[in-house]
């Protein structure tokens, strides 16, 4: 028995949510009947295979009753059910094997943070759906910039599963108010928070307990560094050398730097060095800075500090709109009034300047000299 192509657009139907069913037409008794058998995929070609086969083993019985129809749907959906796999089944590191080691970190820990996100990883492909990505946006704290690269990495995750998905289940809804406060610490605003935090300093060598409350605003505020670049530092990473720098880099695993430009030398005035020794004493050159604060694969070092920083702020200190970046524009700010150029700005901040070639030659071309110069005025 031939298929009749002119119906054949019928046999193949989507609904409302995406969802690809066949359906066979059987006359019967002068009646028109319709079985119809979800093939649980949004994928066309894979919907158009699987239709293909359910046809052909249909046009095999002459003349088809509803029965026999209803017949080959579930000998098909036992096979299929066979085939079916869940997310606990599905390697992937080996899927990731192809990608360098941070990548693949990257890509790891979103996965598995949608796993910790479910009921059940026992869940079949098949029945994923956008309420289970809603669910694990849910469990993410980072800003809506974060959570797009996070999407698009789950979103890599599924394709190489070979999951079928919706490009809208991995959208963000914009979001009119920033998670993150953007703005300049005022003066007194820094006083207060200084005066705050004086305390954790006293019984410095004594204990390592709580010392980045006082040193990483000090820190920030000498040098504009992003609070990851300053909690994630090492001994090694701070050099006394005739120009004496802070090296921030990615040398070890632990590390992670916004982009490219981050990585730079910053001079280390006396200011700074003051600030430090106390610090450095009886620590080995592998040893972290800060070795109290606990490490998170997509957040870095930061989620302790930012978290403790911001209620300081907000409950004890009664400041609107800052967090810990604040620092940043408050440093930036201050080099800009005092007249340092935008582009020495850029070197010290690690800020990229996209594809300029003369930028890329002023942030590479300033002096120890003139970068020790300019973070001058921030102790004045």
């Amino acid at each position: 028995m031939q298929l009749d192509t002119s119906r054949e657009a019928n046999y193949l139907i989507k609904s409302n949510t995406g969802i690809y069913t066949f359906r066979w037409n059987v006359r019967a008794d002068n009646k028109h009947y319709q079985p119809k058998l979800s093939l649980r995929t949004r994928n066309y070609l894979k919907a158009l295979q699987s239709a293909s086969e359910l046809a052909l083993r249909i046009s095999a019985i002459s003349i088809p009753s509803v029965d026999d129809v209803k017949a080959v749907y579930y000998e098909f959906s036992r096979k299929k059910k066979r085939e079916v796999k869940t997310l606990i089944s599905i390697d992937m590191e080996n899927l990731l094997s192809e990608l360098s080691i941070k990548s693949r970190k990257e890509y790891l820990s979103c996965w598995n943070s949608f796993l910790d996100s479910l009921s059940s990883k026992a869940i079949s492909v098949t029945s994923l759906n956008q309420a289970h990505i809603d669910k694990w946006k849910e469990t993410q704290t980072c800003s809506d910039t974060t959570l797009k690269k996070k999407l698009k990495l789950l979103s890599s995750c599924f394709k190489k599963a070979s999951i079928d998905c919706d490009s809208e289940w991995f959208k963000v809804k914009a979001n009119k108010q920033p998670v993150r406060p953007r703005r300049a610490f005022a003066d007194k605003e820094v006083t207060l928070i200084l005066n705050k935090t004086k305390h954790y300093s006293d019984g410095v060598t004594e204990s390592q307990s709580e010392q980045w409350k006082y040193y990483l605003p000090r820190m920030a505020l000498l040098t504009g560094c992003r609070l990851n670049e300053l909690a994630q530092l090492r001994v090694g990473d701070i050099h006394f050398t005739n120009e004496p720098y802070l090296s921030i880099n990615t040398d070890s695993e632990d590390k992670k730097l916004k982009n490219v430009a981050s990585h730079r030398e910053i001079p280390v005035t006396h200011h700074l060095k003051e600030l430090l020794l106390p610090l450095l004493k009886n620590k080995e050159v592998s040893e972290r800075l800060f070795p109290d604060l606990p490490f998170n694969e997509s957040n870095g070092y930061t989620n302790t500090p930012s978290k403790w920083f911001s209620k300081l702020c907000r409950e004890e200190l009664n400041l609107k709109d800052v967090s810990f970046h604040s620092f940043r524009h408050y440093v930036i700010t201050k080099l800009f009034n005092r007249g340092v150029k935008e582009e020495l700005i850029g070197a010290l901040m690690g800020h990229s300047v996209g594809k300029l070639t003369t930028g890329k030659v002023y942030l590479n071309g300033f002096t120890y000299g003139g970068k020790c110069e300019a973070l001058s005025f921030l102790c004045k």
